[in-house]
């Protein structure tokens, strides 16, 4: 079972910059740019992401570019 809780497939990825809205511009470990959120599950723990931060996305099935973070990779550079 994946860590969001879908059975969808999930992304590492590391967050390239923040947006409004608490919305992040991650970078997948393809190259490709995703603008995620944060799910709903990190957002009571009070997980705060920094630039830098690697994470793990949980891409929209309807559109591949928008996706939901749902977990923390650990640091990477």
């Amino acid at each position: 079972m994946s860590p969001g809780g879908g059975g969808s497939s999930v992304l590492q990825g590391v967050v390239s910059a923040t947006l409004p809205n608490e919305r992040f511009l991650c970078r997948a470990a393809d190259g490709s740019e995703v603008t995620c959120h944060v799910a709903g599950e990190m957002r009571m723990k009070v997980v705060r992401l920094l630039p830098g931060e690697g994470v793990v996305i949980e891409p929209s099935p309807l559109d591949p570019s928008k996706g939901r973070i749902v977990g923390k990779a650990g640091r990477q550079s």
